[in-house]
């Protein structure tokens, strides 16, 4: 209650008594945006009312806004004071904030009842009006007729009722550290799987890669070979190895090649032996054939 709209209050309520303390709990349960009364409840002054025949009305009018709800005061009203239009107003935003911190999901019919109105039009005033007083936070669903709370303000706790709170906050305690391991786990697996996924990922990548390697060694083994047999083909057909003393293919690569430059040699001396001569060798099916040419 410890604000600059109830301050005043708490200053005056410290320096009277009597007639002058119950004007207090009459102005203070009263005034918009009061909506707190444990400290005024501990001011002696105010204290003593509650001992005093006269104004233990008023005592238990203040301890009604501290605690209580308009069902309460509907039960007992000949037990506090005369109320006005501002006490019955605020009651029922009290009561409101009370329903609100049972559940978070408040039916029309509900409100209308606990509130004691005959309309939907007034209900919906009351949220709005609890709303902007800032007790409350929450969406109206006018056509599904129900309110669906966001958050709420708290209101003062007797002493007895310490023990349920404090139960409700070792629950709500439990819960979040069952919802924080499950995170945990959560998060564990998350990294675990992505990590297998980095891995399975990269294994792939490297037998790829592999792959892709051997395909090309086996592709430029093929092309040499191809090579090979060309050249190996083109002499037999020129009859290049038998110019150079051989009598058939090579026996081996170093052959073939060795055989391929020695048929080289002997085409060029072929070609160059004596004025206006040349004889080329060529192999076919029926047999050698020589070409010559008669001299100029």
């Amino acid at each position: 209650m410890a604000d600059s709209k109830a301050e005043q209050y708490l200053i005056l309520a410290r320096t009277t008594k009597g007639a002058a303390a119950a004007k207090i709990v009459l102005d203070a349960t009263a005034a918009p945006g009061v909506y707190a009364f444990s400290e005024l409840l501990d001011v002696p002054g105010i204290q003593a009312l509650a001992e005093d025949a006269q104004f233990q009305p008023h005592f238990r009018l203040l301890e009604l806004f501290a605690y209580g709800t308009l069902q309460d005061y509907a039960e007992t009203p000949s037990s506090f004071p005369p109320q006005t239009p501002a006490h019955q107003s605020k009651l029922k935003q009290l009561t409101l904030v009370s329903l609100a911190l049972q559940s978070r999901s408040l039916a029309y019919s509900t409100l209308l009842s606990a509130l004691q109105l005959d309309s939907t039009r007034a209900l919906e005033d009351v949220i709005i009006d609890t709303i902007y007083a800032g007790l409350l936070g929450g969406k109206i669903h006018h056509h599904e007729q129900v309110l669906h709370v966001d958050w709420v303000a708290g209101r003062d706790v007797r002493d007895e009722d310490l023990t349920a709170v404090k139960a409700g906050l070792d629950a709500w305690c439990a819960n979040a550290s069952r919802l924080l391991s499950a995170l945990d786990d959560e998060i564990s697996r998350t990294r675990q799987t992505a990590a297998d996924d980095s891995a399975a990922l990269l294994a792939y990548s490297t037998a790829r890669d592999k792959a892709y390697a051997d395909l090309l060694a086996k592709n430029d083994s093929r092309v040499s070979k191809g090579m090979f047999d060309f050249a190996l083909s083109h002499q037999e057909r020129s009859g290049i190895g038998a110019s150079s003393g051989s009598t058939g293919p090579p026996a081996s690569e170093t052959q073939a090649k060795q055989g391929l430059r020695s048929g080289k040699q002997g085409l060029g001396a072929r070609l160059s032996g004596g004025p206006g001569r040349m004889n080329v060798g060529r192999s076919t099916d029926q047999g050698d054939r020589g070409v010559k040419r008669p001299r100029d």
